[in-house]
């Protein structure tokens, strides 16, 4: 059973993944490649904590909240393999992009990252809307 304010929270975590989305997409658009890559790390990132929110579960390092998802959900199956590349090819990207002074990010790189997190997070809003579909919603009070 989900308690209505991991609901909220999973929801407001949600809308901020699909703001990061759109902002990667606008960044490319603009020839902002690095930038977009970053964002497009985060549209992954926020989609994973909108899934740990509905477990109440929140880490402040972003190797430990990827981590989690890895084991709960990855390798449990209830994410496909394809996502944990996902999120690791955005990450390995945006590390790149932010912190190595001579990287430049390619066009061909970012509409792939900016195309793969789009993906994962359709899958994860796909997740949300089942979870909250087939779950019984208790009030904290």
């Amino acid at each position: 059973m989900l308690n209505a304010s991991s609901i909220e929270l999973s929801k407001m975590r949600l809308e901020k993944a699909q703001r990061e989305h759109e902002a990667a997409f606008l960044n490319m658009e603009a020839g902002f490649f690095d930038v977009a890559n970053t964002r497009a790390y985060y549209t992954a990132f926020h989609s994973i904590r909108t899934v740990l929110a509905l477990d109440g579960v929140d880490f402040k390092s972003h190797s430990r909240t990827i981590g989690y998802f890895n084991e709960h959900y990855i390798h449990k199956g209830i994410f496909a393999h394809e996502y944990g590349k996902i999120i690791s090819f955005a990450s390995t990207s945006r590390n790149k992009c932010d912190y190595e002074d001579r990287y430049e990010a390619t066009r061909e790189e970012t509409e792939q990252n900016i195309n793969n997190t789009g993906k994962f997070l359709a899958a994860v809003e796909r997740y949300i809307e089942k979870m909250l579909d087939t779950t019984h919603i208790v009030d904290e009070d």
